[in-house]
């Protein structure tokens, strides 16, 4: 019988340069070269963690919200391409668990 899969924790955290994480590990927070995946990958979730702690706030209370609907869509949109991508670079190594809402 095979190893059993990684389970990768795909969300948002303030302060992340990666939406990544990992429960039973010593790191917790992960990198993407924790899994090898791809500079473009890795670029694309750096850049998406960028527009998330640039445009997700805390600031008008004790809600959290978005600074402007275009922005929540453009998270939305570049984080559910960027979360198939993940599945596809991880597919023989681990699942990814989709925990952002």
């Amino acid at each position: 019988m095979g190893e059993k899969l990684r389970e990768i924790r795909y969300f948002p955290d303030f302060g992340r340069k990666y939406p990544l994480w990992e429960s039973g590990t010593d790191k917790y927070a992960m990198d993407p070269w924790d899994y090898d995946l791809s500079n473009e990958l890795a670029s694309g979730l750096r850049e998406l963690m960028e527009l998330w702690n640039a445009h997700f706030t805390d600031q008008h209370g004790p809600e959290f919200e978005w600074d402007s609907l275009e922005n929540e869509r453009r998270y939305w949109d570049q984080s559910d391409q960027l979360l198939e991508k993940l599945r596809s670079e991880v597919a023989d190594i681990a699942i990814v668990l989709d925990q952002r809402r």
